[in-house]
Order: C-alpha cells, then structure tokens, then sequence
C-alpha cells in the first residue's frame, strides 16, 4: 500500500479486531518477503558479473596498463637513496 491514509486505515482496523493485529504483522512480513526475493532474481549470477567486469575492463586495457605504469613510477621513486 502505498498510500499513507489507506495504511493507517488498515492498521486501525487491525488494531480493533481481536487478533487482527497478528495477522496484519504477518501479512506484511510475508509481502516483504516477496519482494526481497522478487529483488534477488533481479540480481546477476557471479559469473555473469565476473565477465561484465572484464569486459568493461580488460585486462590488458590501456587504464590498466597506466596504473601498473604509474604504480612502478611510485615505487621507484620511493626506493631512492635521499641524500
């Protein structure tokens, strides 16, 4: 429900029916159980975000190959001598 008023409604009646409010808290609990797993079959596999992940970024892109350069610069650099 996404309409505040009609929610509020709900629980009300909910609240002045012997028991009705275990069975609103039930029912709500298993709403939201669906839609967590309707969230999860949206989800990729592993595998399949493994190979959209390299082929956005191959391992032999030219992004990559600047990092490892400017990462050899760096360490390099820090193994001078300091006079």
């Amino acid at each position: 429900m996404t309409n505040p008023l009609v929610h509020a409604l709900v629980l009300v009646a909910a609240i002045l029916i012997p028991g009705g409010l275990l069975a609103y808290f039930a029912w709500h609990a298993h709403k939201q159980s669906l839609e967590h797993k309707q969230l999860q079959a949206d989800y990729p596999t592993p595998e399949e975000a493994r190979a959209a992940f390299m082929k956005m970024y191959p391992p032999e892109s030219l992004r990559a190959r600047n990092r490892r350069n400017r990462l050899d610069r760096i360490k390099a650099y820090r193994r001078r001598n300091p006079q």
